[in-house]
């Protein structure tokens, strides 16, 4: 296991440095450099005009500015990143230790460690990586703490799952789910008040990692949030020029189109809300339900056509036809074995409902908002998983359909 750990530690090191610092600043998200500049800098979380802002959750920010003190540092920040998709790799391991043993375990390693998407995408400057990480170790404290039912276990589950909340705040509805899942799920020895207890610590964890935040978000804004950018994303995902280029283009390019077609009081009403976030986004949250609503039909094809675009075969957005091949060949043969495996393991399925409750929550949320494959991948390392187990199933299979080639002839 070490020496694939150690593989895709160095294999996510040299693609990304084979590609410079001068194309990773170039294709990268700035603005979270920009945020963890400012926080290296002793300016608070503050947006590019100086002002505090809470439209994004500010852990990567954070991630990077303990990484790189605020300098522009490729190295500095492309080992921080390698090492915890590093981490994703172990993870993946882990899962799939618990859930089918140790062959499966090695082969999901090495599955992950290959994938082309986490070996590229990981050390780029987004927080992709960094939430597939802390939404996975997360789960491998989740499953941990249900069966020992250790309130240390809980403790560290809750706190991860704060920390993957302040990643990317639709993680918000899986943490709810994993501490009450710790109530009803069936483990006879333990008894329903111990059940409580650590769902109550494992819930009591998170609401201690993201209270901070709140209250720091409430003194800016005057409001308990998470971030501001929900309402932006409902308007945006639900509207007549949602699908003018989005999911083969960028969603960018129909939300510029949105804009555009806004009305000259819709500008000014927007334009008096510069200075409020809160209120800007409930602008737009409302504008973007008032579309659901007068359109069903229109919203539940755009729905199924959103989550088409997340979980299909072909990236969105599209790439240069070699991007498309490598990524969507690659996640599409994960994505085959992963539906053998889990189609091989139903039987089982009460052990996996937190995976399966990943997937759901996520579709659902994609439904409502918006999703590009990136958004995806963080449930690609479950796939995984269960991709591993159908492997380990399918080689005995092979050997014993040819046995010539496992035994040599009688002489």
């Amino acid at each position: 296991m070490s020496v694939i750990l150690v593989f895709a530690f160095a294999i996510r090191i040299a693609v990304r440095a084979a590609s410079g610092s001068a194309f990773f600043w170039k294709n990268s998200y700035l603005f979270y450099y920009t945020l963890a500049h400012s926080l290296a800098n002793g300016d608070g979380y503050s947006a590019a005009n100086g002002h505090p802002t809470a439209f994004r959750v500010p852990f990567y920010p954070m991630f990077i500015a303990a990484a790189t003190q605020g300098r522009h540092d490729f190295w500095a920040l492309l080992i921080a990143q390698a090492l915890v998709s590093t981490g994703t790799v172990a993870c993946a391991a882990a899962l799939a230790w618990r859930f089918f043993g140790r062959g499966a375990a090695l082969t999901a390693a090495a599955l992950a460690a290959l994938y082309p998407y986490y070996v590229w995408h990981d050390t780029s400057l987004q927080e992709t990586g960094l939430l597939t990480f802390l939404t996975a170790f997360a789960t491998v404290l989740l499953f941990a703490t249900q069966q020992s039912r250790s309130l240390t276990l809980a403790a560290s589950t809750g706190f991860v799952l704060g920390l993957a909340i302040l990643t990317r705040s639709i993680v918000l509805p899986f943490a709810v789910f994993a501490a009450a899942w710790l109530i009803v799920t069936e483990q006879s020895r333990h008894a329903l008040g111990t059940r409580i207890a650590t769902a109550l610590i494992c819930g009591a964890a998170i609401v201690a990692t993201v209270s901070p935040w709140l209250i720091r978000n409430h003194g800016v804004t005057g409001h308990w949030t998470l971030s501001t950018e929900f309402g932006a994303a409902v308007y945006f995902g639900n509207n007549p020029h949602t699908f003018d280029f989005y999911p083969r283009q960028t969603i960018d390019l129909s939300a510029a189109a949105a804009r555009a077609a806004l009305t000259a009081d819709d500008r000014s009403t927007i334009g008096a809300f510069r200075n409020d976030e809160v209120a800007r986004g409930a602008w737009f949250q409302r504008r973007g339900m008032d579309y659901i609503m007068a359109n069903p039909g229109r919203f539940l094809i755009g729905a199924i056509r959103k989550n088409l675009a997340a979980f299909g075969v072909l990236p969105s957005p599209r790439h240069d036809w070699k991007t498309d091949l490598i990524q969507g060949g690659a996640y599409g043969i994960i994505l085959a074995l992963a539906l053998v495996g889990l189609w091989q393991t139903r039987s089982r399925w009460r052990e996996f409902v937190p995976v399966y409750a990943n997937f759901i929550l996520f579709a659902g949320i994609t439904s409502v908002l918006w999703a590009h494959s990136s958004h995806r991948a963080f449930l690609d390392v479950y796939l995984i998983v269960f991709a591993a187990s159908a492997l380990v199933a399918i080689v005995p299979k092979i050997r014993a359909a040819f046995p010539s080639a496992r035994a040599p002839h009688p002489a």
